[in-house]
């Protein structure tokens, strides 16, 4: 059988490792995707940057998409069944890493403006991949959580803490925003957090959006925090990404350019899960495997005095494996700098040029005696030892 023709996101991790053996590969800029671009693949492995829909596909050749990402908007999945163009994501291939960065929210607001997450209720929109993990997280660091999620909670396929949205946004002291993107039925979440439900949060709530943009009415959101700048906000996914709105980057305490799930593991994890699914589609042998592919993390280990207090260890642990606050910082220098011409490259650029970054899961804590302390950081996803 001669090798597959594929077209694929230039971004894409590891992509010649697992796909160069069974195909040629035309690496494109996914956010430009043109249909003369396509029209000889047989399969296309790209991210959420690319739209694939009608227009893209009418007149190619295409069998497969394979999207490296958890979430599908970017997918028009109807056109897709209706030609009989089989389709893939990766659910959860990233999803610790967003739980990673939603902590690590967490200890900034504990460590800059006095936030102790043990005092407070935690709620969670969203209990898919990542807020379910985030909750499951959360609970086993012995933290008070409620979420909301009609879907799941109709499925009745777990046992969460669940509550409607309007009481959640009334009981929480800080809001993690984890919901896909739909926007159509019953269920929609396009500007789910509308100016009712920001009007409804308490002052000196701490919210976390780290799902996708459109999720939050960003311009009510905006209002509020020009009025009353009485929330603390951690903005990772932004409206019209790359040409965001960047007038409320001043009222944010971190921002970030939408990768909450960039860590190393959840890049690899995604193209390793497209690369399973483009074989068994094809009929092709699977033989590259993720952990030949992953390597040692650079801090393995962090050793605590035994009269460290938890504040601390946190602190020390979370900015061993990922600091937030840099992040912040490089994109504020950044996207300070761009004008209008130069603002979605400059967006774009941040989030193909990111820095290495591993997982909570790769740093082990040793000196820790404190019951009450390990088991907040091993409920958090460190290893303790």
């Amino acid at each position: 059988m001669s090798k597959l023709q594929i077209v694929a996101d230039e971004n894409i991790l590891l992509l010649d490792e697992f796909f160069a053996p069974i195909a040629d590969i035309t690496k494109v800029n996914g956010r430009n995707l043109q249909a003369e671009q396509v029209t000889q693949a047989d399969a296309l492995v790209l991210r959420s940057t690319a739209k694939v829909n009608k227009a893209l596909l009418q007149h190619s050749s295409v069998k497969f998409v394979g999207t490296c990402t958890i979430g599908i908007d970017h997918l028009d999945t109807a056109y897709l069944d209706k030609q009989n163009i089989h389709w893939s994501n990766a659910p959860g291939c990233n999803a610790d890493g967003v739980v990673d960065y939603a902590i690590n929210a967490l200890n900034h607001a504990w460590q800059v403006h006095g936030i102790d997450p043990r005092q407070t209720t935690i709620g969670v929109v969203g209990a898919g991949n990542v807020g379910g993990r985030l909750i499951k997280r959360l609970q086993a660091a012995g933290l008070h959580v409620i979420c909301t999620d009609p879907p799941q909670q109709a499925a009745g396929l777990d046992n969460l803490p669940y509550t409607d949205l309007a009481n959640l946004l009334q009981q929480a002291d800080v809001v993690c925003l984890h919901a896909p993107l739909t926007k159509q039925g019953e269920s929609s979440t396009f500007n789910l957090i509308n100016k009712q439900a920001i009007n409804q949060l308490r002052p000196g709530t701490v919210l976390i959006s780290a799902g996708r943009g459109e999720v939050v009415d960003q311009t009510a959101l905006l209002e509020r925090l020009q009025k009353q700048g009485d929330l603390y906000v951690y903005l990772d996914v932004w409206q019209a990404e790359p040409m965001v709105d960047l007038t409320i980057m001043p009222y944010c305490q971190t921002v970030t350019p939408h990768i909450a799930g960039h860590s190393l593991e959840g890049k690899m994890r995604g193209t390793a899960m497209i690369y399973q699914a483009l074989c068994r589609h094809f009929g092709l042998p699977a033989t590259q495997h993720l952990n030949a592919h992953l390597p040692a993390p650079s801090i393995k280990r962090l050793e605590v005095d035994a009269g460290a207090d938890m504040k601390s260890i946190l602190n020390a642990a979370c900015n061993s494996v990922y600091n937030l606050s840099q992040d912040d910082a490089r994109t504020r220098q950044a996207l300070s700098k761009a004008d209008h011409s130069t603002l979605g490259s400059t967006f774009d650029y941040l989030r193909k040029h990111y820095p290495v970054r591993r997982e909570f899961s790769t740093l082990e804590v040793a000196g820790v005696i404190d019951a009450d302390q390990r088991q907040l950081l091993q409920g958090f996803g460190f290893k303790v030892i």
